[in-house]
């Protein structure tokens, strides 16, 4: 049956056209004056029948003001009008008679006079149905109370600039039409069907409590990034009346991924999330420009090195990230806490007016909430009010001193014994009470001079001292090892540059020492590519910010910086986020069946146990081995499958290697031969997806494109470690097709996967 043959074909295009038309007179209503509006609403509807609508162009007229919204609704209006809804369900409360008609979308659209819905918004609790209802008994939780009733009708549209392009009814037994439709779709037209495709285990998590931290490990191409982007949609939308979007802080792996995001949480409606890397994060909070070296570096030299010298990078890389470390910056932040108790009273010439015990009780108990220094701060007001609270009292006593003395004096029967002597008190008593008012101004000052005054990098650097560090790490680490690290890091410090892996520490000290800007602070965090992060950067970024509700979504198969130490989701959940919720995503939306078969076996290489990806029944071709002798050859390889896959409508493509090296020197081959334009992306730059990308595999995590072409020219993937971590993500990254090219299989692991996974062109 055709579409227009089918019985509601009329009715909801028609219930299209209303929808349409409400909304812009919404907009119309809140942009006019009074005095055009009229004139604008009949332009705008002149040609239209509202015989047949609940709403007629005469209501549309008159009640103007029942339109009117706030700019900010107007903004999301505008942005719904294309495409106002993605699904329809027909749900009947189990305790009413009539069954409701439920338009979803991407916001709320009330009828103002009725109070009905005229789209429901995908947040609302009764559209949890939609993503999680079979057709039948279903029930959705609002508020605390469990709703039932029966789901009759699950009906999903495809809208294209306002014109009904197809519908189709669907039920979790069957197969998703939609979904497949969208996952066929190429890789830059797919955002705009995020909502309208969640599925079950996806929508789970986006609504699982937003009382409770998170942890998602999700395959490549589960959409966890999406899904932690829908989870902060979500959480402003139910929480956001008593919520600041200002206080949520999305940490990004670098600058692409936030150009992504900025295109993305518009479109979800919450445009007000703060967004920033963890490098620029620590940089606003330690208040200074640091010199860190690209990560990517030290992952270049592990590829390259020989295996001693791996060992060393890798084991002290792990060891900053550990909890021991944490322990060691503990044990000297508490030797650090004692260089401020004071040793002396404080005291105002010879009126001592707090006792040295006063005030280690003070530093200590009092303010121990503070950062170090912010009790410092507390302590000079404390002794402030104090000498301004007795300065009248120690002035009267010195007053009184002399005033004693005068009346000795006084007394005295010789006159120029007593002459000499008044006028030698009075004078005694003049000086005594300038040096009184003198001290009362500077006692305060002079006395805080006792106090360590140093900066972050001073303490950094003092940690590291030789004697203090060999102290510390008694117990944890042998002397060998303590100068083996000592030495290593010795040369980041003779020039003040930083690891990556050193930041956790500035950032640790930096909460314990001075504490951050109130404003820099967040309530809620969200952190994508989580793997790459250590346990003790997690630790840190907790202290700092004083919450655990983090939303943490990452996948330990793609931890190609997993030499910091993060190998185990349960040892975080353990000792940092005890209240945190887990949950695994095994299923992937971004490949084919043929494409996640051949990665997953690159997956089982690895050390790490991690459960096979489940790819949705969504088949294309095998990967194709292409065996090439030289880079002209593999250039001219790379043109004509390229040329071949636009015929297929595929649109964005990836050339992916392994090293800097290998990307920079395809890239001069392709401009040499001019046929295809290609853009070389080794750092942060942003992204052009008109030309062919050119991009080594540790910059490819989090990409998706079309169609790839994984190749090793000079570097070839070894069996370590990191170099399956690298292979499986850039073999991971494409959405319909990918084609292997090297001298020979070993060199892209192909000798591991079954001849019948993958065809072979030799």
């Amino acid at each position: 049956m055709s579409l227009t043959e089918h019985p509601d074909y009329q009715k909801e295009v028609k219930r299209l056209l209303f929808t349409r038309n409400y909304i812009e007179s919404i907009i119309i209503a809140t942009e006019s004056s009074k005095e055009n509006y009229r004139e604008k609403i009949t332009e705008a509807f002149e040609d239209l029948d509202w015989m047949d609508s609940s709403l007629n162009y005469t209501n549309i007229l008159t009640n103007a003001q029942f339109l009117q919204r706030s700019a900010e609704e107007v903004r999301n209006l505008k942005k719904i009008r294309p495409k106002p809804y993605f699904a329809r369900i027909n749900f009947k409360h189990q305790d009413r008679q009539d069954e409701e008609i439920l338009y979803i979308g991407k916001a709320s659209v009330f009828d103002r006079e009725t109070q009905e819905p005229i789209i429901v918004d995908w947040r609302s609790p009764i559209a949890n149905v939609y993503y999680d209802g079979r057709l039948g008994q279903v029930e959705y939780l609002a508020e605390g109370e469990t709703y039932e009733g029966y789901l009759s009708l699950k009906r999903q549209y495809e809208i294209e600039e306002g014109t009904l392009v197809s519908y189709r009814d669907v039920d979790l037994t069957t197969n998703d039409e939609l979904l497949q439709d969208s996952l066929a779709k190429s890789s830059d037209n797919r955002l705009s069907e995020i909502v309208s495709t969640i599925q079950g285990e996806q929508n789970e998590i986006i609504r699982a409590d937003l009382n409770r931290p998170i942890i998602v490990q999700g395959a490549a191409g589960s959409g966890k990034t999406t899904i932690a982007l829908h989870r902060i949609s979500y959480f402003i939308y139910t929480l956001g009346q008593e919520f600041d979007p200002e206080k949520m802080m999305v940490i990004a792996p670098n600058r692409l991924f936030i150009d992504y995001i900025s295109e993305v949480l518009p479109e979800l409606g919450v445009d007000q999330i703060r967004q920033t890397t963890y490098i620029d994060y620590v940089q606003q909070c330690v208040g200074k420009k640091i010199k860190v070296i690209p990560q990517e570096k030290k992952l270049v030299a592990m590829v390259q090195s020989d295996k001693e010298t791996v060992e060393k990078i890798k084991w002290i890389s792990e060891f900053k990230g550990s909890f021991q470390y944490q322990k060691m910056l503990d044990q000297y932040m508490n030797d650090v806490k004692s260089s401020f108790y004071p040793t002396a009273d404080f005291s105002v010439e010879k009126f001592r007016l707090m006792t040295a015990k006063k005030l280690t009780y003070l530093f200590q108990r009092e303010y121990h909430y503070l950062p170090y220094y912010r009790r410092l701060d507390r302590i000079k007001q404390v002794l402030q009010g104090d000498v301004r609270r007795k300065k009248k009292q120690m002035l009267h006593k010195v007053e009184s001193i002399y005033e004693h003395k005068l009346d000795v004096a006084l007394s005295i029967k010789n006159p120029l014994k007593r002459r000499i002597t008044v006028s030698s008190c009075m004078d005694e008593k003049e000086v005594r009470l300038v040096q009184l008012n003198k001290e009362i101004r500077t006692a305060v000052t002079s006395f805080m001079k006792h106090y360590p005054k140093k900066t972050l990098f001073d303490y950094y650097q003092e940690f590291f001292q030789p004697e203090n560090f060999l102290a510390l790490s008694k117990g944890i680490l042998s002397d060998e090892q303590a100068l083996e690290f000592l030495d290593y890091q010795s040369q980041y410090l003779q020039k003040n540059t930083y690891e990556m892996e050193d930041l956790a520490s500035l950032l640790y000290l930096q909460h314990y020492l001075y504490g951050v800007n109130p404003e820099l602070k967040a309530k809620n965090i969200v952190i994508d590519e989580a793997q790459d992060y250590s346990y003790f950067q997690f630790s840190a970024l907790k202290a700092l910010l004083g919450t655990d509700m983090f939303t943490i979504v990452g996948d330990l198969a793609q931890g190609i910086h997993s030499y910091r130490g993060m190998t185990d989701w349960n040892e975080l959940v353990t000792k940092v986020f005890p209240r945190a919720n887990y949950k695994l995503l095994q299923k992937s939306y971004r490949t084919t069946v043929e494409i996640m078969e051949a990665a997953n076996v690159i997956l089982g290489l690895m050390p790490e146990s991690i459960p096979k990806v489940e790819p949705v029944v969504r088949h294309g071709q095998k990967p194709l081995f292409i065996q090439v002798v030289d880079k002209l050859s593999m250039v001219e390889s790379i043109v004509e499958k390229i040329n071949e896959q636009l015929l297929e409508n595929n649109k964005t493509f990836a050339i992916i290697t392994k090293s800097e090296r290998d990307a920079k020197a395809l890239h001069v081959e392709f401009n040499k031969r001019g046929q295809v334009e290609t853009s070389l992306l080794v750092g942060i730059e942003t992204m052009e997806t008109s030309k062919v990308v050119i991009v080594p595999s540790y910059i490819a995590k989090g990409l998706e494109f079309d169609s790839v072409f994984v190749v090793s020219v000079e570097d070839p993937f070894t069996e370590t470690d990191v170099d399956i971590k690298l292979l499986y993500v850039a073999m991971t990254r494409p959405l319909h097709r990918l084609t292997l090219l090297a001298k020979e299989k070993k060199n892209l692991l192909i000798n591991w996967i079954d001849n019948e996974l993958i065809d072979n062109v030799v």
